[in-house]
């Protein structure tokens, strides 16, 4: 468990429950919530979690209390499993979100996608390359911007970071995700690696190599900082500004990586001329997209009355675009949207800097997120009640 939460720097003030803006304890019930957790016994904190990050940035001592949680999850799932419901959101499993997504690409997005996989095993000995995790490969055409001009891409299905398992506590599985990324990697050789993705960031520069001994060469960064550096060397330009005002939905992992990696996104809509204002709860005090909501308790409905909370808070928030940075959360709030029809305009970071430099990207968000939605829900449709439990290790 010290690899996940430092205990002995912990001195149980129970910040991270009284901060948290799910629990919003008193000091005296966090502190007995956090005495269970750290003995191991029976906590509403492990049924009730939002898996939002956010109690990491709260913690004084840096003790990871996030960790502790996720730890909680390993244990339980080592003795009850999964619900077989949960198949569907894994993003290496068969008939799952993945596979609808590949389903519906256009014969451009398929191309791209061949090609980032021969990439993939090709020498890359000293290039940069962009890594496109499952969630970019549920989106390719993204990747059809202007502002990948000339760029090496890299991604393969089944090629995963292991977010979605780290987060639901299948420690096992991340460690076989982290064996298969350390290969592709040796194998191609590349100088830097730049992740389009905050959670794939977080992953693989520190949640891996911390807990689960991932090994790499190549220098990783974050695709915000990439594009930051190219706007400031004059590389992208911005003659269409966007003049109208956006909030963001944070990422959970750029909350952990604190104020700095929350501030990329929004500095990247100033230069492109857009006004960001902010939610109400915003930035580290913010919760998830919805998709997380359903962890706890595997329930597709969860995630889906998390992202209609979210979709209220932009609203009130007095915006004109509602503007995800992360295509996970870019996709939830998508299909949470067919519940909730607020009439503001949801738009991908990428998709946003694309019009202000110039071109227009047409999306494909809006109409694949229906047809993974419906999919998903004809094709589990018996396992929605299914007591059935199941251990996916690989």
């Amino acid at each position: 468990m010290q690899d996940f939460f430092v205990l002995d720097q912990c001195r149980l003030c129970g910040k991270c429950l009284t901060e948290c803006p799910v629990f919003r304890y008193s000091e005296d019930k966090a502190k007995a919530e956090k005495q269970k957790l750290i003995k191991g016994e029976p906590s509403e904190v492990i049924e009730r979690c939002k898996s939002c990050f956010s109690c990491d940035t709260f913690c004084p001592n840096h003790c990871r209390p996030y960790g502790l949680i996720l730890y909680r999850w390993f244990e339980r799932y080592q003795k009850q499993g999964i619900p077989i419901r949960a198949l569907g959101s894994l993003p290496v499993e068969e008939r799952n979100f993945m596979h609808f997504a590949r389903q519906d690409y256009t014969p451009g997005e398929k191309a791209l996608v061949e090609q980032w996989q021969k990439n993939l095993h090709s020498d890359l000995t000293g290039k940069e390359v962009i890594f496109v995790g499952c969630n970019g490969q549920v989106l390719p055409y993204l990747f059809q911007s202007p502002l990948f001009q000339g760029a090496t891409i890299v991604s393969e299905p089944g090629l995963c970071c292991g977010e979605v398992y780290y987060r639901m506590g299948l420690f096992r599985r991340v460690e076989k995700e982290a064996r298969k990324l350390e290969a592709a990697y040796e194998r191609a050789n590349p100088a830097r690696i730049i992740m389009f993705c905050m959670a794939g960031y977080n992953m693989q520069k520190n949640v891996l190599p911390r807990n689960f001994g991932f090994k790499v060469k190549p220098e990783i960064i974050y695709l915000g900082d990439w594009l930051l550096e190219k706007v400031k060397k004059g590389e992208i330009k911005f003659p269409r500004p966007i003049g109208r005002k956006v909030v963001c939905q944070e990422s959970c992992h750029a909350k952990s990586l604190g104020n700095a990696f929350m501030e990329k996104p929004r500095e990247l809509l100033r230069l492109a001329g857009a006004e960001v204002v902010e939610m109400n709860p915003c930035r580290e005090r913010q919760i998830c997209c919805g998709a997380a909501d359903g962890i706890t308790r595997f329930n597709p409905m969860d995630m889906v009355m998390g992202g209609m909370r979210q979709w209220r808070l932009a609203k009130k928030s007095g915006a004109e675009l509602f503007v995800p940075y992360c295509a996970t959360c870019y996709f939830m709030l998508k299909m949470a949207g067919k519940f909730y029809p607020s009439f503001l305009p949801c738009v991908h970071l990428i998709e946003l800097l694309t019009y202000a430099a110039g071109t227009d990207l047409e999306s494909r968000a809006d109409k694949r997120a229906q047809k993974i939605m419906l999919k998903l829900m004809a094709g589990s449709a018996g396992r929605i009640l299914s007591r059935k439990r199941i251990f996916p290790e690989g």
